[in-house]
């Protein structure tokens, strides 16, 4: 993680110095929109989902951890239309330890839109590669599961409230927050999780939960930004485990709690824009009476990406 925020650090120290000759039109409204733009986006991100699970009982409190990696996807987007290619070139590896931490396969797919004052969220991703470190059971090796296997599929809907708020300015930059503003943003997420190992059992587990939220986008200078929120939610949890073998599933139904944070920084000028963002969505429920098991979705990404003005032709395609 270390590494990655140094690299992140010099270059977009000297992207920015480098925009220093773009202008950015006088600000009419709280939001610069970008609908009649192309934009190309790179970004480098290391995602990852992780359980910390304690149980009482036995007295073991330990994390399995995916082996994580960097990737990089460069993104098209016009409208509503979004393209992604993901290539990892090797030169990014930063680390090469499959021989002590496993290695991991990781798939994700996500998308986001927007309706008035709407936004849905959906999300599928699938993890394959866990280890348990060392340090946390008093071994000398770290323990790996190599057939550990985690589906996730969910998402969420959120209601803004200020129509002077930008969302799409935290996460794509496909438009621009010109003036400070923030915004209550209740929402209601549902996820649907399913984990495997090399056994004849597979745990289902549905979260279901809805509570308040709030985001604040700070403008600095016009050209950039710093955005932060939260929010926090209680529902619904159902964890099943189903069995191949003939032994009768086992269920058990209790509360969720869910806290989301997020931090963003953002520069944008007329034509380019680069950030980092970082966010972090966790679960937390009992499977069992003695058991506790913390479900945590982590994220963090640099960015960099250009936008120019889309073909007249294409604009009358699309119905400018």
């Amino acid at each position: 993680m270390v590494k990655y925020a140094l690299f992140f650090i010099v270059f977009f120290t000297a992207f920015c110095q480098a925009q220093t000759a773009d202008s950015i039109p006088p600000a009419a409204t709280a939001i610069e929109k970008y609908s009649d733009h192309v934009k190309l986006r790179l970004g480098f991100s290391n995602s990852f989902n992780s359980f910390h699970i304690k149980d009482a009982a036995s007295r073991l409190d330990f994390t399995l951890s995916p082996n994580q990696r960097l990737r990089s996807t460069l993104t098209l987007m016009y409208k509503f239309i979004e393209i992604d290619l993901g290539y990892t070139p090797e030169f990014i590896r930063f680390n090469k330890d499959d021989a002590i931490r496993g290695r991991t396969k990781f798939y994700n797919f996500g998308t986001r839109f927007y309706l008035g004052h709407w936004m849905q969220e959906l999300q599928y991703a699938k993890t394959k590669g866990f280890y348990v470190d060392h340090d946390d059971i008093g071994s000398d090796e770290n323990i790996l599961f190599p057939h550990f296997q985690v589906q996730k599929i969910g998402g969420s809907t959120s209601y803004i409230f200020n129509r002077e708020f930008s969302f799409r300015a935290i996460f794509l930059q496909s438009e621009w927050q010109r003036k400070s503003a923030g915004s209550f943003v209740p929402s209601i997420s549902y996820y649907f999780t399913t984990i495997k190992n090399n056994d004849p059992s597979e745990n289902h587990i549905l979260d279901i939960a809805v509570g308040p939220g709030y985001y604040y986008n700070w403008v600095l200078q016009d050209r950039f930004l710093v955005s932060a929120g939260g929010y926090g939610g209680v529902g619904y949890n159902r964890s099943k485990t189903v069995y191949s073998d003939g032994t009768p599933d086992e269920t058990f139904d209790g509360l969720s709690f869910q806290a989301q944070f997020r931090l963003t920084l953002g520069y944008n000028s007329e034509r380019f824009y680069a950030g980092a963002a970082t966010s972090l969505n966790s679960f937390s429920y009992s499977s069992e009476a003695k058991i506790h098991v913390q479900d945590q979705q982590q994220f963090l990404e640099f960015y960099i990406g250009y936008r120019f003005k889309a073909p007249e032709k294409v604009n009358r395609l699309f119905g400018r």
